[in-house]
């Protein structure tokens, strides 16, 4: 009797079970009151912005560090010693050519001078003397000869006063800006005192490397661009003008010189510059870098083409400034679509619209 009570406990159970999920299955496929379904998809085409493929210059470059020099530039030192009578000049003056910078005591070499133009002034009269005589058969061939040895003697001695007198000026050797000097009036200096620096600025020469696998892409004339910490911002420009005739046996690199225009005197030497090396320009398509998606080694853009969306899979070179150049792989005409980028799927209808008109009409696309 117990054993039939369990069993017809059991069978209530497993019919209670078996009720209990009917029911929940006829109320989960119902519709809940009040909950409307939802509206069938959204297919009109997506708005989206397009620009055209732009045609910018690319050049083939390679950086270097350089050294700036000035294109002529001495260490200033007189041609004697002695006491310096006078200093001419202040740091940071542009001087000419042959301009006196620094005058010594030159006292005892005019004497010598005086000296020597009068010994040479009774030397031209006795010549001149002789000379007549000798015209008229009243001298010796002798007395002659010793009287135009004593004038041309008389006349080196005047010139050796001479060259006395003005290595007691110092004088600029070229064109250029004096440097900074320690000396002062009166003080006593030989002829290994330097005075001061002078350099020719007007053009500054820059000495840079590159490597030897670029020898046979170099040539004179070739464009530089220099940029240098003094002057954040600027770019400063200038050509080839020396390439070594050799390479360097320890570096394997071949080292080049180049003149830079400057006229402002904003580079001096012994600067530090970077250098950027032109080795070739040339023009490209190119597109603006935000348009590109990459996928593992593909470069892909989406361009829109009679209303649908076309993924292209292209070769990229360089970039300049936001536009990223194209090698291959699109046509000049395409358009390139620049907004709505993470809604856009390959095939989708779009509405494209150029972007400078929507920006005259004012309006603001989603960005991609």
């Amino acid at each position: 009797m117990r054993a039939v009570k369990a069993a017809l406990g059991l069978v209530v159970v497993l019919a209670a079970a078996v009720g209990g999920l009917y029911l929940s299955d006829r109320l989960l496929a119902a519709p809940e009151a009040g909950i409307a379904r939802p509206a069938a998809a959204d297919h009109a085409p997506l708005r989206v912005e397009t620009v055209p493929v732009e045609m910018v210059d690319f050049s083939d470059s390679i950086r270097a560090v350089g050294t700036a020099r000035a294109r002529h530039a001495v260490d200033l030192v007189p041609d004697t010693g002695g006491r310096i009578a006078r200093i001419t000049f202040e740091p940071g003056d542009e001087v000419a050519a042959n301009d006196v910078l620094l005058q010594l005591d030159d006292r005892a070499e005019q004497a010598d001078l005086n000296a020597a133009e009068a010994t040479l002034a009774e030397a031209e009269a006795a010549f001149a003397r002789q000379e007549q005589l000798n015209r008229s058969g009243s001298a010796s061939d002798a007395a002659y000869q010793t009287a135009r040895a004593a004038r041309l003697r008389a006349e080196a001695e005047r010139d050796r006063a001479m060259v006395a007198l003005e290595d007691r000026s110092l004088r600029a050797p070229f064109a250029g800006v004096v440097g900074l000097t320690d000396l002062v009036e009166g003080q006593l200096i030989d002829a290994t005192t330097k005075v001061a620096t002078l350099d020719d600025l007007s053009v500054i020469e820059v000495d840079f490397s590159v490597p030897e696998t670029l020898l046979p892409r170099l040539k004179r004339g070739q464009r530089i661009d220099l940029t240098s910490s003094a002057w954040p911002g600027r770019v400063f420009q200038g050509h080839i003008s020396r390439i070594d005739s050799r390479v360097d046996a320890a570096t394997r690199s071949v080292a080049l010189r180049a003149d830079i225009p400057n006229d402002d005197r904003a580079l001096a030497g012994g600067m530090f510059l970077q250098v950027e090396l032109v080795l070739d320009e040339y023009r490209r398509p190119a597109i603006p870098e935000r348009a590109l998606s990459v996928e593992g080694e593909r470069n892909l853009v989406m361009v829109a083409n009679g209303g649908t969306a076309e993924q292209v899979d292209i070769a990229v070179g360089q970039q300049a400034g936001d536009l990223v150049e194209v090698i291959s792989g699109l046509d000049a005409d395409a358009r390139i679509i620049v907004t709505n980028l993470h809604r856009l799927a390959p095939g989708m209808a779009v509405e494209a619209v150029p972007q400078d008109v929507r920006a005259e009409a004012g309006t603001t696309g989603s960005g991609g």
